[in-house]
């Protein structure tokens, strides 16, 4: 079967032009600056023993208020990296991109394999990792650093590959050790972020409508998925019942998990934050293709891409249910199964196609389509990164720049520093993050610190002791 090898010039070419256009899209995040949540991992990383860190990151539900490390997600293995990174790298950004970036090349390849795996085309196989490299919609996930959990995706391509090779493998000690090398990624997956769930819907859909479809009233043909079954089921007890923040909080099942997962559907083939009207008419229309895929699957039979295209709407089920917030960026892991299931589709169409064009010209015509399409997303998303940069983390380090300059020491004998006009990524969520930032922006004691809405000055000025001090953005 055809993989990653070194003869293997369609796969090196692929996995090397798929690359190459992902750090061209990244190139201008690559050492841009810390931001928002950045800086609680720096601080506690900083801050915090080896052995307080990792009590934090592993058992946040011992002592919850206090929790610096694990307040909002349990993803413990992506903290215990955060950790070893500020070890290596400390405040030298450009380490945590690589890493990051890194993670998006090992998914390239993943996406590849698996595509190969799946018995998709060539044609669609190198259609999946080109469309999983360029797709712009999920590019956040890639360039923040506090994104670091996007390590657990490769990890759970992975695991999904090792399940496919357990289920086809002969031997049944193969097939053991296969299942517990799939169950172990999996695993190392979901401790680094809980959407890696999203890789369960697409393992059972493969496994039921193309490998078993034949005995499906067999109640053996649902064995291979029983270990699976099981580890969703725990992790899911784990993970809630002890989770940090309370899963009645986090997770919902109302009309907005309708809109939320109206919002991923629209963006799969148009991702796009414009908002004129005629550019949302296209999402919509595009979003009811993408629902009217899998009923023309089924229809004609075509197993394999009912099962991928069921698999990819299925990834987003984990995003429709979360309820704390929703948008671009946590459409990376969904994106993988959305390529799988475009390559499928191209897969698919390419017989149809070689019936109006000879070999030779099909080919070329759809080298040709794809590069220049590539290249075209490239550029875009290459823009969409350099302007959230721009936007994000830069405006934040003027913001930081700026407060050094006019006091860079803290007030002492206890004071309060009163900050204003904060950059959007310090403002989120009631500015939530101004402490740790300025925490470990002045080492040292405890730093009292008040972010005010600049209208409200005069009412702040009374306030103002000897001790305190004034920082003002911009003016």
């Amino acid at each position: 079967m055809p993989g990653l090898r070194a003869g293997n010039s369609v796969a090196f070419i692929t996995v090397a032009f798929a690359s190459v256009l992902a750090l061209v899209i990244y190139w201008p995040g690559l050492n841009s600056p810390f931001m928002g949540d950045d800086y609680r991992y720096l601080l506690a990383s900083r801050d915090m023993s080896w052995g307080d860190f990792l009590h934090d990151a592993w058992f946040p539900w011992v002592e919850r208020e206090a929790s610096e490390v694990s307040k909002d997600h349990w993803r413990p293995l992506s903290w215990s990296y955060f950790r070893i990174q500020y070890q290596v790298f400390g405040d030298e950004r450009i380490g945590y991109h690589l890493t990051s970036f890194a993670a998006h090349l090992a998914g390239i390849v993943m996406v590849w394999l698996l595509a190969r795996r799946l018995r998709i085309a060539t044609p669609g196989a190198i259609a999946a990792t080109v469309i999983f490299a360029v797709h712009p919609e999920g590019f956040e996930s890639v360039t923040w650093i506090s994104a670091l959990s996007l390590v657990g995706f490769p990890l759970a391509l992975a695991g999904w590959l090792a399940f496919i090779a357990a289920v086809e493998a002969d031997s049944p000690a193969r097939r053991l050790r296969l299942h517990a090398l799939a169950v172990a990624l999996l695993v190392i997956a979901l401790l680094n972020r809980e959407t890696s769930v999203a890789v369960f819907p697409a393992m059972g859909f493969w496994l039921l409508l193309v490998q078993r479809r034949d005995r499906l009233r067999h109640p053996r043909a649902y064995l291979p998925l029983a270990p699976y079954v099981g580890l969703f089921v725990v992790y899911t007890l784990v993970s809630t019942w002890f989770f940090t923040v309370r899963s009645d909080e986090q997770l919902s099942f109302d009309r907005a998990t309708i809109d939320r997962a109206w919002f991923y559907v629209q963006h799969a083939l148009l991702p796009t934050s414009n908002v004129s009207e005629p550019v949302i008419r296209a999402q919509q229309l595009l979003g009811l293709v993408v629902l009217v895929v899998p009923f023309v699957a089924l229809y004609n039979r075509r197993w394999a891409l009912l099962a991928l295209w069921l698999g990819f709407l299925g990834s987003i089920l984990p995003y429709a249910f979360f309820s704390v917030g929703y948008g671009p960026r946590y459409f990376y892991f969904p994106g993988a199964f959305l390529a799988l299931a475009l390559g499928a589709a191209a897969a698919e169409l390419w017989p149809t196609a070689s019936r109006l064009l000879n070999a030779d010209r099909l080919r070329l015509v759809a080298t040709s389509g794809l590069v220049v399409v590539a290249f075209a997303v490239t550029v875009i998303g290459a823009r969409r990164v350099d302007r959230w940069v721009e936007v994000n983390p830069e405006s934040q380090q003027r913001w930081i720049d700026e407060l050094l300059v006019v006091h860079p020491e803290f007030p002492e004998d206890g004071g309060t520093l009163y900050v204003t006009n904060l950059p959007m990524p310090l403002a989120m969520f009631y500015g939530y993050v101004v402490q740790p930032t300025i925490q470990y922006l002045y080492p040292g004691e405890e730093r009292k610190v008040q972010p005010f809405f600049r209208e409200n000055l005069e009412e702040v000025r009374p306030w103002l002791k000897p001790e305190d001090a004034l920082f003002i953005y911009g003016e």
